[in-house]
């Protein structure tokens, strides 16, 4: 008997040590689970964190351009682009933002840039790239938790994107001018169609909008704040929408360029071939005589003096702007005339994306944009003049090309025939920005 409580005693010892074993083995790994995914948590949530700053630095350089200009480019080329790694120095926009973040300076981290041409429920802009993915992930060492048999690392992993969203304005003819009589206006047997958008007229006056003498204007609408006066033989299809609502200027958020130091003064070659690069032109441009000019690619800051085409000249230029500034006493507009050929197309990229002419909105002088005398323009942008009228006559017209018209006042006495920017990209008006969007 003695033995046997002796050996019991012995066993209930042994149960109790197993015991204490277990519990200190659960507790040590709750403890474990408790500081390594406190770890992970702590760290998924900067990584994330991370990522999301990265992809909205990386597609806000690429809204701007800058993508491609800055000393380290990215995102550039023809679609689909390539993923890549950031180093643990890349200078490009995302690298720097998710290391200034915390994350790519250490091999212990890798930040991965891609390039989705779709994103999952979200209408993305019409734009080469329209969206920058940024996945960064990071090796931890674990603590107690391999001590019960778990892994020695673990890998987080974050991903942020941001794309360039935006709808497509359906307006391609804007006339700003708030009460003026004949805002918009279609005289003499002009023939204005515009193939898949609309009018917008913002004038208050009854008599906003004239379309007389045999003229005939198509649109998809015709949106007028104040009346119309239809007559001589004049049509409109479809019938315009009077006491519309007013239409804000798309364009008022447009940045204006920086106008630097003359590069060129009166610039006026005569006849013979030539070829205009970008800069400062003070006193403007004046292309005359027959003569042939082309003009690289690039902004055109016209200070005082305006652009002159005029006497059966041809000028051509693709991924131009002009930007037409200087006092309103020197301030010369835009006149292309008498057999002039003019063939422009606007920067592909940038804030001005899509702006061939744009008259600096501080400007309140009485000089109009004017296109008459047999002018055969193919204008692939805008025409922006905000507080300036555009006048269309005697024959003047825009051949079926991708063009917009903001400005004060429009009026036409020739023929135009433009067509819908469905992407918005060539004429630049659509509504951009940049957001987060996975």
């Amino acid at each position: 008997m003695r033995r046997s409580a002796i050996n019991l005693g012995r066993q209930d010892g042994q149960a109790v040590i197993l015991v204490v074993v277990a519990m200190s083995i659960l507790l040590i790994g709750a403890l474990g689970l408790a500081i390594d995914g406190g770890q992970m948590y702590a760290h998924r949530q900067m990584a994330q964190a991370a990522a999301d700053a990265a992809a909205q630095a990386g597609m806000m350089s690429i809204f701007d351009g800058t993508n491609a200009t800055s000393a380290y480019p990215f995102g550039t080329g023809t679609p689909p682009i390539a993923s890549s790694t950031c180093t643990t120095a890349d200078g490009r926009t995302p690298c720097v933002y998710a290391r200034n973040n915390g994350f790519g300076g250490t091999t212990a981290d890798t930040v991965t840039l891609s390039f989705p041409a779709t994103v999952s429920g979200v209408a993305l802009s019409s734009a080469s790239v329209p969206a920058l993915a940024v996945t960064v992930q990071r090796t931890l060492k674990t603590g107690l938790i391999r001590f019960i048999g778990g892994p020695a690392t673990v890998t987080i992993t974050a991903k942020g994107t941001a794309a360039l969203v935006g709808t497509v304005s359906p307006t391609c003819v804007y006339a700003l001018d708030p009460s003026a009589q004949n805002a918009f206006q279609a005289t003499n047997g002009a023939t204005v169609a515009l193939n898949g958008c609309g009018i917008a007229v913002d004038s208050t006056n009854s008599d906003a909008a004239t379309v007389s003498g045999a003229s005939t204007v198509t649109a998809s609408a015709i949106s007028i704040v104040g009346g119309d006066v239809i007559s001589g033989g004049g049509s409109t299809t479809p019938a315009p929408v009077t006491g519309a609502p007013s239409v804000a200027d798309p364009l008022a958020s447009l940045p204006a360029p920086v106008v630097g130091a003359c590069n060129y003064t009166n610039y006026s070659p005569g006849w013979g071939n030539w070829t205009l690069n970008p800069g400062t032109y003070c006193g403007g441009i004046n292309i005359s005589n027959g003569a042939t000019a082309t003009f690289n690619a690039g902004t055109y800051i016209i200070k005082g003096g305006g652009v002159t085409l005029v006497g059966g000249t041809t000028d051509t230029g693709s991924g131009v702007m002009f930007y037409l500034t200087g006092t309103n006493a020197s301030y010369g507009s835009v006149t292309i005339s008498n057999g002039a050929n003019a063939t422009f197309s606007g920067p592909t990229s940038g804030s001005c994306t899509g702006i061939v002419f744009y008259q600096d909105r501080t400007i309140t002088s009485s000089a109009n944009a004017t296109f008459s005398g047999g002018v055969s323009m193919k204008v692939t942008g805008t025409l922006y003049f905000p507080t300036t009228s555009v006048l269309f006559s005697n024959g003047s017209s825009v051949s079926n090309v991708y063009t917009a018209i903001v400005a004060k006042q429009v009026s036409f006495t020739g023929g135009t025939s433009l067509q819908y920017d469905a992407t918005g990209l060539k004429t630049g008006l659509f509504s951009k920005g940049v957001a987060l969007v996975q």
